[in-house]
């Protein structure tokens, strides 16, 4: 059973046994606490290529706006199958500029199924009967741009299209610069005797001066963000770099207030959307954002009261989720009553983000929206189970020491000085410029601090998230049988009942795919060495009937049997078993019964049975 999945694969010839061991790791070596530029981080994605070629192909789906191509590495075992006969999961990373993080993990994740598939048999396995798409950075403008000159943690978010912010007739003429070429955007003061700003008692930040607070020291007043007023407006950095929002440019549920121009006037995501498109196979979709320690996730459409008005609250099992602020998130439950078409997809979320809970350990649940987010279409238009993760968001877990869940200020200090070395702020200094004269620049933490993790904490962060893809990519679908009955109703008469089961989390099949009719149905077929399958009477109304087989060895818990005939159309549900019956006419001696699985994205098995 097990090779008729898998198909004729070779023998492991490293399988690490000893979890102490090496699992592949030292044989393509990656340092993971710094971020990449894009020329570096697509060179590893060739260089990965050429040392698995077995597993891994590589692909540009279109160029960027300013001409850098999006690269995909396609992950699979190639002896095994096609990519598109296999369940996949799609993951991308950085569609916001400034989100590289997102990139090392989405890299992470390729070096850690390719390094690890001739040790780990989990890895080996999923590898053989499933495909992974990734593409590192979805914004590679950005990311570039991000990683590679002075920035703040919020920019260059957008793709590099021109707009002018300041209604000013000009275009990005106004950025945020790096007066004092430092390597860092900060903020600028200037000496006021009336100003509102003094410095901290360690000389790192400006602090307001409260209105009833006497303070005799020097004082500041803020001129703006570090740079320029070329436009002589008295503003700086007011039209930086940079256009749209990317993550309101996709097709469903597009608003011109938020995606400004019209769905998928960007490259970027035209070209990622129309490679999806291709590919029915993806079941699965990650897009890596930040910052919050978030798993959000594209909930099915929401049931509707008879009166036509939105339903509220749970019912049929689900019930009122819960909220950020509960200690015991874990026991998420999903938010709101979807409509019964959808129920299944609800159940298959709230499993799937249970388990991404306990992985990632200090992550929140929570819904997405649509508003043309690439979240929303991967679901709603494409059929795809569809996750936004949130990285990162603050130092909480390792400098919150009371356990309070918030970090005081002299918890930040003591994480800086002790985890940090003291390395995360642009402290305060003088700097002469050229339009203000004699300023100060400083006062606010460096890049890689607040949207984007400290380089140490970047590998740690990195294998959560591949450890919860890991888990999704071997929860895809897979279709085995089951026990089977054999019962002589006639000397020529028999009557058989046989399990399919698939004991992963996904189905073979979205409801909302099954919906848009993006699916192709599971198929189970039977052949008979000698004699007559009789095909069960077709009927307007379904009928349950109860299994043969005995309580005490059926695999699931549903009793109710498919009548079959020579062919039978269906999906598998996740974590399901499903019976089907067969009445069988033969006079032969010891005839037997051939069934196949034939299922696009639950692989295929065979059962000979005699009868």
């Amino acid at each position: 059973m097990a090779l008729s999945v898998l198909g004729n694969v070779s023998a492991q010839s490293k399988k690490q046994a000893n979890i102490g061991r090496p699992h592949g790791e030292t044989d393509f070596v990656i340092n993971w606490k710094q971020y990449y530029t894009y020329d570096e981080w697509t060179k590893i994605m060739f260089d990965l290529q050429k040392k698995y070629p077995n597993l891994c192909s590589i692909e540009s789906i279109g160029k960027s706006r300013m001409g850098r191509d999006q690269y995909v590495l396609t992950i699979t075992a190639k002896n095994t199958g096609k990519d598109t006969d296999k369940p996949a999961v799609w993951v991308d990373g950085a569609i916001h500029g400034n989100e590289v993080n997102g990139i090392t993990c989405s890299l992470y994740l390729a070096w850690y199924l390719l390094t690890r598939y001739d040790y780990d048999q989990r890895i080996y396995e999923a590898l053989n009967r499933s495909t992974v798409y990734i593409l590192p950075g979805h914004n590679v403008d950005g990311n570039d741009s991000y990683v590679r000159f002075p920035n703040t943690e919020n920019n260059p978010r957008e793709p590099f299209r021109p707009v002018d912010d300041d209604k000013d007739g000009l275009y990005d003429e106004d950025m945020t610069e790096d007066v004092d070429g430092d390597g860092e955007l900060s903020v600028m003061y200037v000496e006021e005797t009336s100003g509102d700003y003094r410095l901290s008692k360690d000389g790192l930040r400006f602090i307001r001066i409260a209105s009833d607070d006497w303070w005799e020291g020097t004082r500041f007043r803020r001129i703006g963000n570090e740079g320029y007023d070329n436009d002589e407006d008295f503003e700086m950095a007011e039209d930086d770099l940079g256009g749209i929002d990317p993550n309101r440019n996709f097709p469903y549920d597009f608003d011109k207030q938020n995606g400004k121009t019209y769905p998928l006037s960007e490259p970027e995501q035209r070209n990622v959307l129309e490679f999806q498109l291709k590919k029915k196979n993806i079941l699965v979709n990650f897009n890596y954002h930040n910052v919050g320690r978030l798993i959000m996730y594209m909930m099915p459409p929401e049931a509707q009261t008879p009166q036509g008005n939105r339903g509220g609250g749970g019912g049929g099992g689900m019930r009122q989720g819960a909220s950020s602020n509960e200690k015991d998130i874990y026991n998420f439950t999903f938010p709101r009553r979807v409509s019964p078409q959808y129920q299944h997809d609800a159940e298959v979320l709230t499993k799937t983000v249970k388990d991404g809970l306990y992985i990632l350990k200090d992550y929140t649940p929570e819904a997405g929206s649509e508003d043309g987010e690439h979240l929303a279409t991967t679901y709603y238009l494409l059929g795809a189970y569809s996750f936004l993760i949130e990285l990162w968001g603050s130092p909480t877990p390792y400098a919150d020491t009371n356990k309070d869940g918030y970090v005081s200020d002299d918890e930040y200090k003591k994480w800086v000085d002790l985890d940090l070395g003291g390395d995360a702020w642009v402290k305060p200094h003088k700097v002469n410029h050229p339009q203000f004269g004699e300023i100060w620049i400083g006062g606010t933490s460096k890049k890689h601090i607040g949207r984007t993790p400290p380089p140490r904490y970047m590998e740690d962060e990195a294998e959560k998230q591949c450890l919860f893809v890991v888990h999704c990519i071997d929860q895809l679908p897979m279709l085995t049988f089951g026990n089977y009955t054999v019962k002589k109703l006639t000397k020529d008469l028999y009557e058989v009942e046989v399990e399919v089961i698939n004991d992963k989390i996904f189905p073979t099949a979205s409801d909302r795919s099954i919906q848009l009719r993006r699916y192709t149905p599971d198929c189970l077929k039977a052949t008979l060495s000698s004699g007559t399958i009789i095909e069960p009477v077709k009927s307007a109304t379904t009928t349950e009937t109860t299994s043969s087989i005995p309580s005490f060895y059926r695999s699931g818990y549903r009793r109710e049997a498919t009548a079959a005939g020579a062919s039978v159309n269906f999906r598998a549900k996740g974590n399901s078993t499903q019976l089907f019956r067969y009445t069988v006419l033969s006079s032969a001696t010891n005839p037997t019964l051939d069934l196949n699985i034939e299922s696009a994205n639950g692989g295929k098995a065979t059962l000979k049975i005699k009868l």
